[in-house]
């Protein structure tokens, strides 16, 4: 039984629900569906009952999911180890890694730490960039593991959630002026924000029937047009604060932060947890000093 079928099995137990656990690991519903029929015909009996509400274990499910759990947990850990092994037969290998700009300074030191703790026998090599910009590296072979916000994690990689740590997103203005926008300033599909900002277009019907809609594809760029063009457009909590922005009461969301990697080089059970109160970063003209 492939290895990457029982971690997606142990997903839909953890969830309850075969839809989520497919948007997580990034398969669709029906092939997660195949795959867990597949396992319950290879195992003679059912590991999950079905209802409108989900799915559960069934009383054989819960007597073989512990198993299943040992077998994934032991593949990380051979994994891991295999790859040390390859590591300590040359020299320190580099490792290309990107962090995030959005995120403070205070939690990429975090993030260097635990990967430096974590790869004694790599040499990381450490870039900043913004999560689409990440996610081009990755795809390029510019980057070895990189930090990204929200979902978009693509298929075939390896990832990890950074515990502990998610990142407010607000609606952010260069006033406190909040009639009809003259300007909105619209991520493009590919950035972490692009849902939250259509969950926010939602509650504000017509914002964008009179505006003028630029796009951007960086925060750093959406700071710069909010103040350019006195429009309205949605950032990090950190940023908007750290730039003087102002913050529209009423709606806020998050985003989890993942590490995303080539090979598993670091299991989620390894990295440290996160704490919830990074300082904010520095503000837009700092930056772009």
């Amino acid at each position: 039984m492939d290895i990457k079928v029982l971690k997606n099995i142990v997903n839909v137990a953890r969830t309850g629900s075969i839809t989520d656990a497919a948007e997580q690991v990034h398969v669709t519903v029906q092939a997660l569906a195949a795959q867990l029929k597949k396992l319950e015909d290879h195992c003679g009996f059912k590991l999950f009952d079905r209802t409108n509400k989900g799915v559960s274990l069934t009383q054989e499910g819960v007597g073989i999911l512990p198993h299943v759990l040992e077998i994934v947990r032991s593949s990380e850990r051979m994994q891991l180890k295999i790859n040390q092994l390859r590591q300590s037969r040359n020299q320190r290998l580099p490792l290309r890694v990107a962090l995030n700009s959005t995120l403070s300074m205070e939690i990429n030191q975090q993030i260097m730490g635990g990967v430096v703790s974590k790869l004694a026998g790599y040499n990381p090599i450490f870039s900043c960039s913004e999560s689409p910009d990440n996610l081009t590296k990755l795809a390029k072979d510019e980057a070895d593991m990189v930090v990204v916000l929200g979902d978009s994690v693509p298929e075939n990689y390896h990832s990890l959630p950074l515990k502990g740590l998610r990142i407010e997103v607000v609606a952010s203005s260069s006033s406190n002026d909040r009639a009809p926008a003259c300007a909105v300033i619209k991520p493009l599909p590919e950035c972490p924000y692009s849902s939250i900002f259509s969950r926010f277009a939602e509650r504000r019907p017509g914002m964008l029937d009179a505006a003028t809609v630029f796009h951007s594809g960086s925060e750093i760029v959406s700071v710069s047009m909010i103040k350019s063009f006195g429009g309205v457009g949605v950032l990090s909590r950190a940023v908007a604060e750290a730039n003087d922005l102002f913050i529209w009461p009423g709606f806020s969301d998050f985003l989890d932060v993942y590490l995303v990697m080539k090979e598993p080089w670091i299991i989620e059970e390894e990295f440290p947890l996160f704490c919830a109160a990074p300082t904010p970063i520095r503000s837009f003209d700092a930056i772009s000093a």
